[in-house]
C-alpha cells in the first residue's frame, strides 16, 4: 500500500492544493477568511479552482488588511463558516490535501470544522516537508525562497490562490526532482 505523497507522484490520485488565509495565527482563536484550492490530476494535467471568502465572526485586524488587501466591506456578501466549509470539503472529496506548511492551515480547518460540527479531510501531505527532503541548497523553506530557487514566478498579492499557484508550481517542480 502507498502512502499519499507516493500515490500523488506515481499520478494514481489526483490532489487538491489549498491555502487559507485567517484572521491570525491560532486556529482555537482566530478564523478563516478565505480558502482556495487547485485539484490537480498529474495524469491528465487537468486542474480545477475553488475560492472562496468566509464571513468572520469579527472585524478584519490591520496586519490582515495590509497583508491581504481585505477588509470588512469585502466580507458583505461572503458565506458563513459551515457553507464555505461544506462546498470546500465536497469539492476536495477523497482527494488528499496539500498544503506548504500543512500543519498550519490543516489546523485552522479542522478547529473551524469543529465549530461548525464538521469534520475536515484527514489525508494530508506537507509540501515544505517535501521540499525540505530534496532542496537542500537555500537559506530557508519559506515559499517565496524555495519559488525562487525553484525558478517559480511568484505574485506580489498575498492572498490564497496567488499562494496556492506557487504552492502547486513548487510542489509539481519538487515532485521532478
Amino acid at each position: 500500500m502507498s502512502t499519499p505523497l507516493e500515490s500523488i507522484a506515481a499520478g494514481e490520485t489526483p490532489y487538491v492544493f489549498f491555502d487559507l488565509e485567517t484572521t491570525g495565527l491560532t486556529p482555537k482563536r482566530d478564523r478563516i477568511i478565505e480558502i482556495a484550492a487547485l485539484r490537480f490530476d498529474r495524469t491528465s494535467g487537468e486542474i480545477e479552482t475553488f475560492q472562496t471568502l468566509v464571513k468572520p465572526d469579527r472585524p478584519i485586524p490591520a496586519f490582515v488588511r495590509a497583508m491581504t488587501g481585505l477588509d470588512d466591506a469585502a466580507f458583505a456578501e461572503a458565506p458563513e463558516p459551515k457553507d464555505a466549509l461544506d462546498r470546500f470539503f465536497a469539492f476536495v472529496g477523497d482527494d488528499p490535501l496539500v498544503a506548504y506548511n500543512i500543519g498550519f492551515d490543516h489546523a485552522f480547518l479542522v478547529a473551524e470544522a469543529e465549530r461548525e460540527g464538521l469534520s475536515a479531510p484527514p489525508t494530508t501531505v506537507c509540501a515544505m516537508r517535501f521540499a525540505q527532503s530534496r532542496i537542500k541548497d537555500v537559506p530557508n523553506h519559506r515559499l517565496e525562497t524555495v519559488a525562487k530557487a525553484l525558478d517559480c514566478p511568484r505574485p506580489r498579492a498575498r492572498r490564497a490562490m496567488e499562494d496556492c499557484l506557487t504552492g502547486l508550481t513548487v510542489f509539481e517542480k519538487t515532485l521532478e526532482l
